[in-house]
């Protein structure tokens, strides 16, 4: 017997996307039902599916903002489309509730089963059948993203992490003086732009240069280098390179402290999220997922004022707000020293967790965050 996976559409893309990865078998079709107003999420489904096919996707959208409190208008459209020779796999998480009621009394005269989705847990739940079956699929970043129609790019590491232990422990040791903090302020004019005919900058073109406010002359630069036995090819530095010595350490730490103690279904790095209607969010410094659920990280080796907290705080919660959905956790991980309550609270506040140097320097507290974040997952 033909078979028909049906969904219900409302903000929160996921459990739709959960439902037909587990559920569907070749040659199965696709049903959705939307109100007008979330019409365009079915396209964000079916991109995220990789779905080429339409053929075998329906669609049934009430045409009016109000139908979808019309018992009758829903009851009598959803029916026009239904056989009595097919078998339909129902899930309910998704719409208004009334809408669930209408599907529901509907689909309840054909030949159906019913499931809901307690999301962020991971499984299906079968009612009629008093069954919980385990959600095996594991969603990716872009997986994610795409779902709720952000489309994105990502940067590899950039240099192996031994040197990146090795300079966090140069970093929080203290030995990374106000003199080098100098150099690294003034690198930052840098950060986009290339050398001579477009080429990397060579190390004398930075130190001998002439200085001006939006190019300072960099003095010192090769010592610092050596000092930190950067690995510098042919007495240059390239753009990333100096993205990386201008904070990027400090995101490619994280990565790899993540990766390493939470083991992620997947993690990226300085993901680039491109124009779209969703969101005016544009880099988040480390993404990654865990049991389904999103997790994104803003990493700032230093944060000198109340103010620059405070915008910090506010992207995170406009991230959480337009991508992270209702399992989402955003971090703020940062090498200041421990900042007054007040602050911390702040952020806590707008559903954000602050982590400063004194967490980073304290690997009990460390363990209980990768700890948390692995029970939250599950």
């Amino acid at each position: 017997m033909k078979k028909t996976l049906v969904n219900i559409i409302s903000a929160q893309t996921i459990p739709n996307i959960l439902f037909v990865k587990e559920m569907y078998e070749y040659g199965d079709k696709l049903m959705f039902i939307s109100s007008c107003i979330m019409e365009s999420k079915i396209n964000w489904i079916l991109n995220t599916l990789n779905i080429q096919d339409t053929k075998q996707v329906i669609n049934i959208v009430f045409e009016n903002t109000d139908d979808e409190e019309r018992w009758d208008v829903m009851c009598d459209k959803i029916k026009s489309y239904l056989t009595e020779n097919e078998k339909y796999l129902v899930n309910l998480t998704g719409g208004t509730k009334y809408m669930d009621f209408a599907v529901s009394e509907v689909f309840e005269k054909f030949n159906s089963a019913i499931y809901y989705i307690p999301y962020p847990k991971n499984y299906i739940l079968s009612p009629r059948t008093h069954n919980n079956i385990p959600i095996d699929t594991r969603l990716s970043v872009a997986d994610y993203l795409t779902a709720y129609n952000v489309p994105i790019k990502n940067k590899e590491l950039t240099l192996p992490e031994c040197f990146t232990t090795s300079f966090f422990d140069f970093y929080v040791s203290g030995r990374i003086t106000e003199e080098h903090k100098v150099i690294l302020d003034k690198l930052r004019a840098y950060r986009k732009g290339k050398g001579a005919n477009g080429n990397p900058f060579t190390i004398s073109e930075l130190e001998n240069g002439k200085d001006s406010s939006n190019r300072p002359r960099i003095d010192g630069l090769s010592d610092f280098l050596g000092f930190i036995s950067f690995p510098t090819k042919e007495n240059k530095l390239t753009k990333y390179e100096i993205q990386y010595l201008t904070g990027g350490w400090f995101e490619e730490y994280v990565y790899n402290l993540i990766k390493k103690n939470v083991e992620p279904d997947d993690i990226q790095l300085g993901v680039e999220i491109q124009k779209s209607e969703s969101t005016n969010i544009n880099d988040l410094d480390v993404v990654f997922t865990k049991g389904n659920k999103l997790y994104v990280i803003e990493c700032k080796t230093g944060v000198d004022s109340e103010n620059l907290f405070n915008q910090i705080v506010y992207k995170a919660s406009a991230l959480k707000e337009k991508l992270l959905g209702l399992s989402g956790k955003s971090y703020i991980f940062s090498l200041n020293p421990p900042m007054d309550d007040k602050l911390k609270n702040t952020a806590k506040n707008m559903g954000t967790t602050y982590i400063d140097l004194s967490d980073f320097l304290d690997d009990e507290k460390m363990n209980k965050l990768f700890e948390s974040i692995i029970k939250q997952a599950y």
